[in-house]
């Protein structure tokens, strides 16, 4: 429902969960079958100044031409480009937008992760059309940035985008099952993840939190740090006196870098790495003070036992111009990381914090200080990129590191992990560098690769792996009587009738609850299956659109090839029999 329309004018809008005549994916269709002169020339009148204020704020790119007359064209068009931007600016990976005439109507069609927020999309653009934007940036910012909040709570995570992208690639079936579940390709040659580690991962009773994968270290003879378990503020004392300074302090049971305060060297800072490590400890209560191992941080990247690539973080930084402030410095550096993460290159802002100020405090600075040029100051003790670190890959591996590494990942026995490793110099050999395991991550920190360059395509593919793929997947419409007939008879190894009944092996199963992409979703999870029959009746295709676009054929019945279906088809790249 567009609430901004009433009064204004009039459109219909329809939500479509598949291919439909307008375009291959899930989309929302508005039909604007009313719109008065008046309201056609605010429009007019206004989305020039929109679209720059979008161009000089966000980036977006809208061509048009300023010396000839906006007509009503340009609106649509612009709207169309701008709803699809606005969309993807937080965590989107939407394609297909646009806008034609149907019956002298003027129709836009833009694709969703979820259609409410299209529709809310479309809705805010037409409300800013209306009011106009010149002189109130600070109105719509606000605006956006309140729907960006949405997106970032109702879009994928940004971890499964390289999974998103190269199932794109490879033209595989994807769909979202729950929250950061995904589902990629179908039946036999289907794999499920969450985020970036496969549900068979996260069901294995593998650990790997800080303590467990010491014990892994261990138990395949990899160099790590001495340490010591803790609960308590007095054990920490009393650990942080035998382990000796410098020494790390780490929650055993939080990952990202969260709570961990690295290269403590006075019992004065004890406290302050205390009180970081217990925000994270959870129920466990459960901290490890551990040698400080000197060196950078770095990520091995191990799929189905084999390397994939090396990254070390680096702590956020900022450089002085012998002008500004440090807290200036650090408003520059965010003002180059937006909450776009894909244009950002998955680099955050770097949040002022406790954190930071202590980091500073210790080298004898404040956020007031000035800094001499060229002079550089680490802001945190950490290096994760939440805390607005950077990273960057390394391909000289020492080949001795890299035999323990894959001695680990191979004792994991998972299809993926992220291994740390603390050196001096990653080139040399753990006997001569001192360079020591430290921690193991079922999550491996696939941001970490995309922020140092390694390509987003190329990661995502790795991940899938060759196995993934499509299966047969054929589509039957019929008149609605001859649906409910072949419901009765038929015979064939699986299939769905649209939109709540499966059929497998003559046994029929209603599914009240739920929505029917979920229960496709579903029954294309199935490891067993090998091919799928989907029979739904011309009207729900035709309200709702086509299940997929991954079809292998379509089969038509007598009286079914409707204008609607016929120019579905034409978007597809399938077969097509008349039964």
């Amino acid at each position: 429902m567009l609430s901004v329309l009433e009064n204004e004018m009039k459109v219909n809008v329809s939500t479509y969960w598949g291919p439909n005549r307008y375009c291959t994916r899930p989309s929302v269709v508005f039909c604007f079958e009313e719109i008065s002169e008046e309201k056609m020339s605010v429009m007019q009148r206004s989305f020039v100044a929109l679209a720059k204020y979008l161009q000089k704020s966000f980036g977006y790119s809208h061509t048009f031409d300023e010396q000839s007359a906006i007509v009503r064209n340009d609106v649509f068009e612009f709207l169309s480009s701008a709803a699809i931007f606005i969309l993807n600016y937080v965590r989107g990976d939407l394609e297909e937008s646009g806008y034609v005439v149907d019956n002298m109507v003027p129709v836009l069609f833009v694709e969703f992760h979820k259609p409410e927020l299209t529709v809310k999309a479309v809705n805010i653009l037409l409300k800013l059309l209306f009011r106009g934007s010149k002189g109130k940036e600070h109105e719509v910012y606000s605006v956006l940035n309140a729907f960006w909040d949405e997106c970032q709570r109702g879009h994928p995570d940004f971890q499964a985008h390289a999974l998103i992208t190269a199932a794109k690639s490879k033209k595989l079936f994807y769909q979202n099952l729950d929250k950061k579940v995904w589902l990629y390709g179908m039946g036999k040659k289907s794999k499920i993840f969450f985020e970036t580690s496969t549900i068979e991962d996260l069901q294995r009773e593998v650990k790997t939190d800080k303590l467990s994968g010491k014990n892994i270290f261990n138990a395949v003879g990899a160099p790590t740090a001495q340490y010591k378990i803790v609960k308590d503020r007095d054990e920490l004392f009393a650990a942080v006196h035998d382990i000796g300074f410098p020494c790390a302090v780490k929650p055993v049971h939080s990952d990202s870098g969260r709570g961990v305060t690295a290269n403590i060297r006075a019992f004065d800072d004890v406290g302050f790495a205390y009180a970081e490590a217990k925000k994270y400890t959870g129920k466990s209560n459960e901290i490890m003070v551990e040698e400080h191992v000197p060196g950078r941080d770095y990520r091995l990247l191990f799929l189905r036992g084999d390397f994939i690539g090396c990254a070390s973080s680096v702590a956020p930084f900022v450089i002085g111009d012998g002008a500004r402030s440090i807290r200036e410095l650090i408003n520059a550096v965010n003002s180059k990381r937006t909450r776009n993460l894909y244009v950002s290159n998955y680099l955050r802002p770097i949040k002022i914090d406790a954190s930071v100020k202590e980091a500073l405090l210790v080298q004898g600075y404040d956020l007031r200080t000035v800094l001499e040029q060229d002079q550089k100051v680490t802001l945190r003790r950490n290096t994760n990129l939440g805390g607005g670190g950077s990273t960057e890959l390394f391909e000289n591996v020492h080949r001795d590191i890299l035999n323990h590494a894959k001695q680990i990942a191979r004792y994991c026995g998972l299809h993926s992990v992220g291994i740390d490793y603390i050196t001096e110099d990653i080139g040399a050999p753990p006997s001569i560098s001192g360079g020591k395991f430290t921690e193991l991550n079922k999550m491996p920190g696939v941001p970490l690769f995309l922020a140092a360059g390694y390509d987003i395509a190329r990661l995502g593919d790795q991940f899938l792996g060759s196995r993934v793929g499509n299966i047969e997947l054929n589509l039957f419409v019929f008149q609605k009587e001859r649906c409910n007939e072949l419901l009765h008879s038929y015979s064939g190894e699986y299939a769905v009738f649209l939109p709540n009944t499966i059929v497998r092996k003559g046994q029929k199963i209603n599914v009240e609850n739920g929505h029917f992409r979920q229960l496709v979703g579903k029954v294309l999870s199935d490891k067993q299956l090998k091919s799928l029959d989907i029979i739904a009746a011309l009207e729900f295709v035709e309200q709702y659109g086509f299940p997929t676009e991954h079809i292998s054929t379509v089969f038509i019945g007598e009286l079914c090839k409707t204008r609607i279906v016929c120019e579905t088809i034409e978007k597809l790249n399938c077969r097509v029999q008349y039964a």
